[in-house]
């Protein structure tokens, strides 16, 4: 606990202090250095979520625009009008039930 104090108290660099306080200084170099690194691998974790959000984001809309055209295909005059080409008809008649006895 002596040798801290010698930061603390400002005789760091009397009698030897460098070379007693190497290991504590390469240690702090050390993490000065894992610090930046961890802070750049951070800032492209951000940048390539907020590309998939917006990937996410367009994708969705896409999925809604798909939806409204499907639902477009589906109404009964649309579908009338590709069944005529077949020269098919919507029956006027109601649907009777078939009973097995």
């Amino acid at each position: 606990m002596k040798k801290s104090n010698n930061i603390f108290k400002g005789n760091f660099f009397e009698k030897g202090g460098i070379s007693n306080q190497a290991p504590f200084i390469i240690f702090v170099v050390f993490l000065i250095i894992l610090q930046i690194g961890i802070s750049f691998k951070s800032i492209d974790v951000i940048i390539e979520t907020n590309e998939i959000n917006k990937e996410i984001f367009d994708l969705g809309r896409q999925s809604i625009s798909l939806k409204t055209k499907l639902m477009g295909l589906y109404k009964r005059s649309v579908v009338e009008q590709k069944v005529k080409e077949f020269d098919l008809e919507t029956s006027r008649k109601l649907p009777f039930v078939l009973e097995i006895e």
